[in-house]
């Protein structure tokens, strides 16, 4: 494998992971902030009830997307791993 296939792999890996990582990210903003919203509203000032919400909306979201992202992964590692087999 020569350099421009290895910095096209990098660059590829690191589009994949900021593509696989975006839903879990923006579900935990947009839960954060209507939690806080939400929490100013009412005067509830307890701290657990955010992390327990950003926690649960976290965990339904990554069950969601498990497959997109699971199909994302095997996919780019079958190309490397076809890539380095033809080179070994």
């Amino acid at each position: 494998m020569n350099d421009a296939e290895l910095t096209q792999f990098v660059t590829q890996l690191l589009w994949i992971v900021l593509f696989t990582s975006m839903p879990v990210v923006l579900v935990a903003s947009v839960v954060g902030v209507i939690v806080s919203l939400v929490q100013a509203l009412t005067q509830i000032q307890d701290q657990t009830l955010q992390f327990m919400i950003k926690l649960l909306a976290i965990a339904i979201t990554l069950m969601v997307s498990y497959p997109w992202l699971s199909g994302i992964l095997l996919n780019y590692t079958r190309q490397i791993m076809l890539r380095i087999g033809e080179h070994g």
